[in-house]
């Protein structure tokens, strides 16, 4: 099911209006809404999960690219594109997820990333290979129980929630039979009557936000992605840093320093 039509808005186009919009809680959520009608969300990349060590995906890295991009990144439609050697830098720093990028020439993430696929792709899979070999972060999709109570679940959603709450678009690795884990970014956790929650969540296999709706109970055999899996809320320290990093570009700005 898809997520929601209404609420969604573009990114920003200029370093004020950036600096204006995005210390908005709700600024990074807006852009992953569902824009009205449409097929895709220009404010998304614009090419899914592939590739990858054995050809089994790199979407733990294309969620945190994905996250990085809606907090960190302004674009400047009317100035020049970037050479291929900015383009690159920009692109590292969003795997880094380390400044607020300017991009300039475009006028969203997806015109930017159709252009530079193959330069995005490639950072992608050299950090599954640093972080999931050399740093051994395939553990982190050891993440738990694949299978567990509806009391448990429900208190994973209800920490998945006070995360969304309070930070902003939750890191949540869904754990699979075995030490297979798939990641989705959840946008938003909506209180249902009864502890039951609808779940707006972002699946780097799906071009729009998503949809689940949780109902408590026994565990439900199709989890959020219709996998079986139990998700588990990770990276939460890396967002507090991609906002503080929004604040400083923002007060910055506002000092006329930016």
């Amino acid at each position: 099911m898809t997520g929601r039509a209404s609420g969604w808005q573009p990114a920003a186009m200029s370093r004020e209006e950036y600096a204006a919009r995005a210390v908005s809680p709700g600024y990074a959520r807006a852009l992953a809404a569902n824009p009205p009608g449409a097929a895709s969300n220009p404010n998304l990349l614009a090419f899914g999960n592939s590739g990858g060590l054995l050809r089994n995906g790199v979407c733990w890295w294309h969620s945190r690219f994905t996250r990085a991009a809606l907090y960190l990144v302004y674009f400047e439609p009317s100035k020049p594109k970037p050479d291929a050697r900015t383009a690159r830098k920009a692109i590292r720093s969003l795997m880094n997820a380390d400044r607020v990028v300017e991009i300039p020439g475009y006028s969203c993430l997806r015109d930017f990333s159709a252009d530079y696929a193959k330069e995005i792709q490639k950072i992608l899979e050299r950090r599954q290979i640093s972080d999931g070999v050399l740093r051994f972060a395939w553990i982190d999709g050891l993440s738990g129980s694949h299978r567990v109570s509806g009391r448990r679940l429900g208190a994973l959603l209800d920490g998945i929630h006070a995360e969304t709450s309070r930070a902003g678009l939750a890191y949540v690795k869904l754990q699979i039979h075995g030490i297979d884990a798939h990641s989705l970014l959840v946008t938003e956790m909506e209180p249902l009557g009864g502890g039951g929650y609808r779940c707006r969540y972002l699946d780097s296999n799906w071009p729009l936000e998503r949809v689940w709706e949780y109902t408590p109970g026994p565990y439900p055999e199709s989890a959020v992605t219709g996998m079986p899996g139990v998700p588990y809320l990770q990276r939460t320290g890396e967002l507090r840093r991609i906002r503080a990093k929004v604040a400083e570009f923002a007060d910055r700005a506002g000092r006329g320093n930016a």
